[in-house]
């Protein structure tokens, strides 16, 4: 049996990476497993001359400012007698994500997918997708209530298995 010891659940403070917290706080309860919430921060793309010195001020601000919703999003979403380390990192979030994983030895990876198709996802790209394409452990790809009851409703499964409602 694979035993799962160390959890990382990935958040950008929404309710979508909410849902994939819950999961992950299930399947830590189930395992006696420890809980690693993680936030990246992507560094500032900068138009114009600014220093490094700049850069790294900003980069450092908002860390700061990720550091201060972590703890409010932890306060309200996860109860005090559960262990959490909570973790804010900067740089590429897919990279960092599978950087902080293979380097903590975590078990499994716990990410929320915002469910996004066609053009948007082809410009914005996935983190969760690149995150399942990279990672050496399993991942967990979280779909929200919201976003599947838009993806498929009652009347899709009807048409797809060519039933007609009455």
């Amino acid at each position: 049996m694979y035993k799962i010891k160390d959890i990382l659940v990935t958040t950008d403070f929404s309710e979508y990476s909410a849902s994939a917290l819950d999961y992950a706080l299930s399947l830590a309860d189930a395992h006696n497993a420890d809980l690693h919430l993680l936030h990246i921060v992507e560094r500032p793309r900068t138009k114009g001359k600014r220093t490094e010195k700049q850069k790294k001020t900003a980069t450092r601000a908002s860390e700061e400012s990720a550091r201060r919703k972590m703890k409010k999003f932890v306060t309200e979403r996860i109860e005090p007698t559960v262990s959490v380390r909570q973790v804010v990192l900067s740089g590429h979030p897919a990279r960092e994500i599978v950087r902080y994983a293979r380097s903590r030895s975590i078990d499994v990876i716990v990410i929320a997918t915002h469910g996004r198709t066609g053009l948007a996802h082809a410009f914005l790209g996935s983190i969760a997708e690149k995150v399942v394409r990279y990672s050496p452990v399993p991942v967990l790809a979280v779909k929200p209530p919201a976003v599947i009851e838009k993806l498929v409703t009652e009347e899709d499964i009807l048409k797809s298995l060519h039933i007609t409602s009455s």
